[in-house]
């Protein structure tokens, strides 16, 4: 489990980096502010690509659940560093 919590780390923080770096490429120095609903649906999206993240690693280790209980368990038992890597994340 330790195995897959830092390679998730590593692999959202890297995806992270990349697409801050796309966004301040393409905006340049210039950005407009961001309304309350934008930095919402910058979340959700930044939550939802942790957790693809998170199912891509399981997938590549060959982990494998015999049912949807097993997966809930150990979503819920990596859910502090879930939440923590969006808390990172998150742009202000």
């Amino acid at each position: 489990m330790e195995h897959i919590k830092k390679e998730l780390v590593l692999r959202v923080e890297q995806l992270v980096s990349y697409q801050r770096k796309q966004k301040a490429d393409h905006l340049g120095n210039t950005s407009a502010p961001r309304t309350w609903s934008d930095k919402i649906a910058e979340t959700e999206e930044l939550v939802q690509r942790v957790y693809h993240t998170l199912y891509d690693i399981l997938q590549q280790q060959g982990v494998c659940f015999g049912n949807h209980r097993e997966v809930e368990g150990f979503v819920s038992l990596m859910e502090p560093t879930l939440h923590d890597l969006v808390i990172r994340n998150m742009d202000d």
